[in-house]
């Protein structure tokens, strides 16, 4: 599987991960920092958008917990 095809599957995967958690203000904000991501690889500003989403859900990482060392290996 291509460096690419992994990067849209882990999105898909934390992505859906986000979306059933309850509604609120902070899913709310997560799913704007995985959006902020995904448009990211374009903008070349991807390590700074990772590093924000990781930040934002340290509070209360429940959702993203089993994503943080996969996220994290996507840092250069």
């Amino acid at each position: 599987m291509s460096e690419s095809k992994k990067h849209e599957a882990l999105i898909a995967e934390l992505r859906a991960s986000i979306e059933a958690s309850p509604d609120g203000e902070r899913r709310e904000r997560l799913l704007e920092r995985l959006h902020q991501l995904e448009n990211a690889e374009t903008t070349g500003s991807f390590t700074d958008h990772i590093k924000a989403l990781i930040l934002e859900a340290e509070e209360e990482a429940a959702e993203i917990a089993p994503f943080m060392s996969r996220l994290s290996g996507l840092l250069p």
